[in-house]
């Protein structure tokens, strides 16, 4: 998996690496990015997720949720429910029917 925050969506940054004669020269700046089990108290369960870890600051302040919403980010996507509410049983769909021709 990439390595992003899925709070803040900080990511892999490129750019120069500038001499004092400036020659230029490619480089990245890597996200300091840990992985915590975070407990979220409205759906009562832990969560793993990806966090930066000057997010991880924010999140202590504020909480996951309205961290995630001051990012503008969505819950459900970053900690999905899983197998709650998925049923198993595939439905078949129908075999299409030919239009009458007039």
């Amino acid at each position: 998996m990439a390595r992003r925050c899925v709070v803040t969506g900080k990511g892999t940054a490129a750019g120069n690496n500038v001499s004092h004669s400036h020659k230029k020269n490619r480089r990245i700046w890597k996200v300091n990015v840990v992985t915590k089990k975070v407990f979220l108290e409205d759906e009562n369960r832990w969560v793993r997720v990806k966090i930066s870890t000057r997010a991880l600051r924010t999140l202590r302040k504020k909480g996951l949720k309205v961290a995630i919403q001051d990012h503008g980010g969505d819950i459900q996507a970053i900690a999905p429910k899983k197998y709650v509410g998925v049923k198993s049983v595939a439905t078949a769909s129908p075999a299409p029917q030919a239009n009458p021709s007039k």
